[in-house]
C-alpha cells in the first residue's frame, strides 16, 4: 500500500510541476491542413469518368459513387480534429490557411451517364470491361480519362468470451462480438485517346467493429462496415491522381536566445491561435535578428508552408537543414515543401492556381518590448517630458493603448508616441 501511495503522490507532483511550468518542456504544436501532392500528376486530364467496378456488383457501384463524391468535394482531406490534452476534448473544425485551393479540380460526369451509354451501345454484355471498351465509352462522352477496376469483399464475425476479476474481487465474464469486412480493390486509369493504362493503384482495407455484453446489439452492420472500408479505398484511389489536403502537425521550435525568447513565445501563441498576420512579422524579425539560428529559420518556413508559399518555405527549411543537417524534422519539412511546390505548379498548369497570401513586411520595431496603459479609452494617461512626476506632460493619451518601449529607466518607460515624439510613462500607469 505504501508503494501505491508513493507512486500516486509522485504522479500528482509531476502533474503539478507540468502545470507550474506551463508545459515549457514541450514544443508548441499547430495542426492545420496543407496541400498534398498526388502520387502521379496528369497534366492533360480535365474531364474524367468513373465506371462501376467489376467483381462484386454491390461493392462496385458503391466504390464508383464514393470516388465520384470525393472528386466533387471542394475540401477533400479536411476533417474535424479531436481537441484537448491527448485528444480527450471535443471535436474542433479542421482549418486551412491556403487561399483559393479547391480539391474538385476535374470535371466529373455522373455514373448514370456512363450506364446509359453502355446500354445504348450494348457494351459490357459479356461481363468484364476492358481498356478499349472503357475508352470507347469515354470518347462518346468527350472524356480525357476514365477509371475502371475490380473490387471484392469478405465478411467475418467472431464471438469471444473471457473471465476476469473486478476490483471488488468477484469473477465476471466478458462476452464480445467482433464483426469485420475486408475489401480488396484495384483501379486502372485509362487515357481515352489512346486506350492506354496510364495509372494503376491497389488497396486492401479491413473495417472492424467490436461490442461487448449489453452493447453487442449496437455493433455496426456489414453494410456500414463495407461503406467504411470502401470510403477509405476511394480516398486512396482519388489521392493517387488528385491533389488534396493533408493534416500536418507543426512542432514549433523554441527560441532560447534571451533577447528573442519573449517575442518568439508571442509569435508561437499568435500562430497557435490562427493569427498568422501577427505571427509572420515576428517570426521574420526574429530570423533577421538571428539569421544563423536554424530554429528561427525553421519557424519562418512553417508559417510560409501553412499558407502555401512553398518557394519561401523551401528557402527557410533549406537554411535550417543546412545549419543543422542532423535534424530530421528540418529535412522532412524540406521534402514536404518540395512536394507541395510540385502540387501548386500542377494546379497552376491546369488553370487552378492558389491565391498568394499577403503578409505585411516586418517593421523595424516589431521585436520591441510593449506596454499597455491602464484604464479605458475615456481615461487619459500623462506622458512626461522626462522621467519625473513633476515633469511637464507632453501628451495625454487614452488608456488601453499599446506602445513600443524604447528603454526602461528605473520606474519609467520611454515610449514612442503615434506622432513619433518620445516621452516617459510611470510604471504605475501600466497594466
Amino acid at each position: 500500500m505504501k508503494t501505491k501511495n508513493h507512486f500516486r503522490h509522485l504522479a500528482f507532483a509531476i502533474v503539478l510541476l507540468l502545470l507550474a511550468i506551463g508545459f515549457e518542456a514541450f514544443p508548441q504544436k499547430v495542426d492545420c491542413f496543407v496541400i498534398t501532392a498526388p502520387t502521379k500528376q496528369f497534366y492533360n486530364i480535365k474531364k474524367i469518368g468513373v465506371m462501376e467496378f467489376s467483381g462484386n456488383r454491390e461493392a462496385g457501384q458503391m466504390l464508383a459513387d464514393l470516388m465520384i463524391a470525393n472528386l466533387l468535394r471542394e475540401d477533400r482531406g479536411i476533417l474535424d480534429l479531436q481537441s484537448g490534452f491527448m485528444g480527450l476534448g471535443k471535436k474542433t473544425e479542421g482549418v486551412t490557411y491556403v487561399k483559393g485551393f479547391k480539391t474538385n479540380v476535374y470535371t466529373v460526369i455522373e455514373r448514370n451517364q456512363i450506364d446509359q451509354i453502355m446500354k445504348e451501345q450494348r457494351l459490357g454484355l459479356s461481363g468484364a470491361i476492358d481498356e478499349s471498351t472503357a475508352a470507347k465509352v469515354g470518347a462518346i462522352l468527350g472524356l480525357d480519362a476514365i477509371i475502371i477496376g475490380n473490387v471484392n469483399y469478405e465478411k467475418k464475425e467472431d464471438n469471444t468470451s473471457n473471465s476476469y476479476k473486478g476490483i471488488d474481487g468477484k469473477s465476471y465474464t466478458k462476452n464480445c462480438k467482433i464483426r469485420s469486412v475486408s475489401s480488396t480493390a484495384s483501379m486502372k486509369l485509362i487515357e481515352v485517346s489512346t486506350a492506354e493504362i496510364i495509372g494503376v493503384e491497389t488497396a486492401d482495407v479491413r473495417s472492424e467493429d467490436k461490442q461487448c455484453n449489453d452493447d453487442r446489439p449496437k455493433i455496426l452492420s456489414y453494410n456500414q462496415l463495407l461503406n467504411n472500408s470502401l470510403n477509405e479505398i476511394s480516398t486512396k484511389f482519388v489521392n493517387y491522381f488528385t491533389p488534396g489536403y493533408g493534416l500536418v502537425r507543426f512542432d514549433l521550435e523554441k527560441i532560447k536566445v534571451k533577447d528573442l525568447k519573449k517575442q518568439a513565445g508571442e509569435a508561437s501563441d499568435y500562430l497557435e491561435s490562427g493569427n498568422l498576420e501577427r505571427a509572420f512579422p515576428l517570426f521574420q524579425a526574429i530570423y533577421e535578428a538571428d539569421s544563423y539560428n536554424p530554429k528561427a529559420a525553421y519557424n519562418l518556413g512553417v508559417v510560409n508552408e501553412m499558407v502555401g508559399s512553398y518557394d519561401e518555405a523551401i528557402e527557410y527549411y533549406g537554411i535550417a537543414s543546412q545549419l543543422d543537417p542532423t535534424n530530421s524534422t528540418f529535412d522532412e519539412a524540406l521534402k514536404r515543401a518540395k512536394a507541395g511546390k510540385l502540387a501548386v505548379e500542377f494546379l497552376k498548369s491546369i488553370g487552378k492556381p492558389i491565391e498568394k497570401f499577403g503578409f505585411a513586411a516586418a517593421g523595424g520595431d516589431v521585436l520591441a518590448d510593449k506596454i499597455t496603459l491602464k484604464g479605458k479609452s475615456s481615461d487619459r494617461v500623462d506622458v512626461r517630458e522626462y522621467p519625473d512626476k513633476g515633469a511637464a506632460s507632453i501628451a495625454k493619451v487614452p488608456g488601453g493603448l499599446q506602445f513600443n518601449v524604447i528603454e526602461k529607466q528605473g520606474d519609467w518607460y520611454r515610449i514612442k508616441l503615434l506622432n513619433n515624439k518620445e516621452g516617459f510613462v510611470h510604471q504605475s500607469d501600466v497594466d
